[in-house]
């Protein structure tokens, strides 16, 4: 199903870029270019979340893109339909289209159809929002606030007394760290490619508007988008990295559909579809080169990485999760901080712990009841890395959050593969006995 999604969104992106180029050869090859990424590759095969995710953003960006050639309402509430979509595969996305749904407000006409867009998708978000409310309390998913407050209050509690600067300071490093791995992540490829034609088309609009005449409108409005769409990625990362302290390599995805749709936007507005042929001979083989030369460049590199494993320690857990039949009884429940592998694969009621996907564990880790929750929840068994409750400086150990009274588990024995771990390679899934409860 991954893969089916990641050609979703590469057909997505080739019908934008045909409606951009009209030509279907440098469309296809900017399309192929997003599905044959090694990192959108590695990360939409390894999480259906984010191929959904990154199906659904494009469907959402050919949406708008047909509106701006024909708008009408009609178009207009089936963009708001597919945001509405990609809100439900990843509630962030919304954040990278945003500002490139923005070129609704172009023209006057079509601002009672971008009302209409927004309207319908803020009332998808508070539809969302409230279904979650009833259901646990919260406004936001456990997952967007469990683990950057247990990073928040780790680094609290290893710099006591920070001032507010420090604490912006750190959001800015962190911030910084999510600009940089979106970069080495994409490939320098498709980096090269996304900065030299967002240069370019800066130039390019700054020379026709010296010259005070647009080449085509329609070229301003795709390169608009595509500099949209930049705004949002960059405001994603803000927020991951600034705001949560959490970048994470599928967060960011999108860079790769932005880098991809970049050539087609400003050949559209560097030559309006009423120039001469031989010009759209040659702009079109400069284009095709370069796109081409990008495209060999990420098949290659996707081959030569196809057999290794995008985060090995997943393999360990996913053996840990198969053989915990041997070395527990029958009936446990097991508790882990990553519970979805080895809740896949095993028979055992798996808890999460984490907060991440249970929300009772995360209220439990925010007022420092864990191990009161894992009695409440008649966990047994931990299996997961030690990293996660040793008492240490690593910003992901929950042990300072398991309760004043709190005894360290019991660790019974590893199921290592050796080479790997986390967060080290040498660190091994250890399989621990929950402590029992203090009597007063």
């Amino acid at each position: 199903m991954g893969t089916g999604l990641i050609a979703l969104a590469s057909v997505a992106v080739t019908l934008i870029a045909r409606a951009w180029t009209r030509s279907w050869l440098l469309a296809f090859v900017l399309g192929a270019c997003l599905g044959a990424n090694p990192w959108v590759v590695r990360e939409s095969l390894n999480g259906l979340e984010t191929a959904l995710s990154l199906a659904c953003l494009g469907m959402s960006l050919l949406a708008l893109v047909r509106y701006l050639e024909a708008p009408s309402q009609q178009r207009a509430w089936k963009l708001t339909l597919l945001l509405i979509l990609t809100l439900l595969s990843r509630s962030d996305a919304l954040v990278v289209l945003a500002p490139a749904c923005m070129v609704l407000l172009v023209h006057r006409a079509g601002w009672p159809d971008a009302v209409r867009v927004a309207g319908g998708t803020a009332a998808g978000v508070a539809l969302l929002s409230l279904t979650h409310w009833l259901r646990t309390g919260s406004l936001l998913q456990s997952s967007a606030t469990a683990v950057p407050w247990l990073f928040h209050a780790n680094w609290n509690r290893l710099h006591p007394g920070a001032s507010a600067e420090q604490v912006h300071q750190h959001g800015l490093d962190v911030f910084m760290e999510a600009l940089h791995l979106t970069q080495d992540l994409l490939g320098q490829p498709q980096t090269v490619l996304l900065w030299l034609c967002l240069a370019l088309s800066v130039g390019a609009l700054l020379l026709q508007a010296c010259r005070q005449r647009l080449a085509d409108p329609q070229g301003a409005l795709a390169m608009a988008t595509v500099l949209g769409l930049t705004v949002g990625l960059v405001g994603l990362q803000f927020i991951h990295g600034y705001m949560r302290w959490l970048p994470r390599p599928w967060y960011f995805v999108s860079a790769s559909l932005v880098a991809c749709l970049a050539p087609a936007a400003l050949f559209r507005l560097c030559l309006p579809t009423a120039a001469p042929r031989w010009q759209h001979l040659c702009l079109g083989a400069l284009f095709l080169t370069a796109g081409g030369a990008t495209l060999f460049q990420d098949v290659s590199q996707t081959l030569a990485t196809r057999q290794a494993l995008a985060y090995p320690w997943q393999a360990e857990m996913l053996q840990g999760g198969r053989h915990i039949s041997q070395a527990v009884p029958p009936g446990a429940v097991i508790g882990a901080f990553n519970s979805g592998i080895m809740g896949y694969v095993s028979e055992y009621t798996v808890v999460n712990l984490d907060g991440v996907v249970n929300e009772d564990a995360a209220r439990a880790l925010k007022r420092g009841e864990l191990l009161a929750y894992m009695h409440d929840r008649k966990v047994r068994y931990l299996l997961d890395y030690p990293a996660m409750w040793r008492d240490s400086p690593f910003i992901h150990s929950t042990w300072p959050y398991w309760g004043a009274r709190a005894t360290r588990p019991r660790e019974l024995q590893q199921l290592d593969i050796p080479g790997i771990g986390w967060p080290n390679d040498g660190e091994a899934l250890i399989l621990a006995e929950v402590p029992g409860p203090q009597t007063p």
